[in-house]
């Protein structure tokens, strides 16, 4: 079996086992158990469950990003631009079946992989924002594009992470607007 297929199987497993058992109570055991494999396989792909974690958020991460982006893609306009991003990242996180209940259940085992500045979250957002905001805006300082980048990756993960009950079409023109706003772009 090829290196990518059993890394999926295992991260496809400690998603599973996160389910089940929570991330406190998470084991490489439990997730070798879940992927039919022994728990030394799992251990030479993730040397510890905090790998694990990480892993199995950043490739959660990625599909997120994947949807943002293909939002992206039909506007050639910052506003639109964004507030397609921010509408398709609220929805997948909205409906990530996942995310919800360890928010409800551990937020303090899984917050501080989604708020920290060197967490995988963040590190992996901030990128893309910051290339929808190039390309779109081009004539703007990297240190400007990159401080907008991180408010609005910040501003992101807030209400994905505690959704106001308004709608996302809604939530994503107000923050749109606050961040275009700032930038003097409109």
């Amino acid at each position: 079996m090829p290196s990518s297929t059993t890394r999926d199987r295992i991260l496809d497993a400690a998603l599973r086992a996160m389910a089940a058992h929570g991330l406190a109570k998470l084991s490489l055991e439990d997730v070798a158990r879940e992927a039919g494999m022994s728990r030394q396989t799992v251990y030479r792909y993730f040397g510890s469950k905090e790998a694990l974690v990480t892993a199995a958020i950043l490739r959660e991460e990625h599909d997120l990003l994947a949807q943002m982006a293909a939002a992206v893609e039909a506007h050639a306009d910052v506003r639109p631009a964004m507030e397609a991003a921010i509408v398709a990242g609220l929805r997948a996180a909205r409906e990530h079946p996942l995310l919800d209940r360890l928010l409800a259940t551990e937020p303090e085992a899984l917050l501080p992989f989604l708020t920290t500045g060197g967490g995988p979250v963040l590190s992996a957002a901030r990128p893309a924002i910051e290339a929808l905001i190039t390309a779109r805006l081009p004539h703007l300082a990297e240190t400007v594009v990159r401080r907008v980048a991180d408010t609005a990756t910040r501003l992101f993960i807030s209400y994905a992470i505690n959704p106001p009950d308004d709608d996302v079409e809604e939530v994503a023109a107000d923050l749109v607007d606050l961040i275009l706003h700032g930038l003097k772009a409109d």
